[in-house]
């Protein structure tokens, strides 16, 4: 099949499975906080220690809002498409 008019294959070569995988290893930092709020949640479930006043539970999802910008930041620089439109 020859390419479309924008130089891309067609999606009836790759199809969307192909799409699906095509996962940088960058966005994978994007499951970290996903896990740690869902996943560390059922570790952290506790009211004590008290940590900065909060219950520990408290504490917790306080703390990965924050890790979640700045994970978030990670990703963005480390991404080359945003590289490429900062050169331009």
């Amino acid at each position: 099949m020859p390419p479309t008019p924008d130089g891309l294959a067609p999606s009836a070569v790759y199809g969307p499975a192909q799409e699906v995988l095509d996962v940088k290893p960058i966005h994978l930092l994007g499951a970290i906080p996903f896990i740690g709020i869902l996943g560390g949640i059922f570790f952290a479930n506790r009211v004590t220690p008290y940590v900065l006043g909060m219950p520990f539970i408290l504490f917790w999802l306080v703390m990965w809002v924050v890790l979640i910008s700045v994970t978030m930041a990670v990703i963005y620089r480390l991404d080359p498409a945003n590289r490429e439109e900062q050169n331009s």
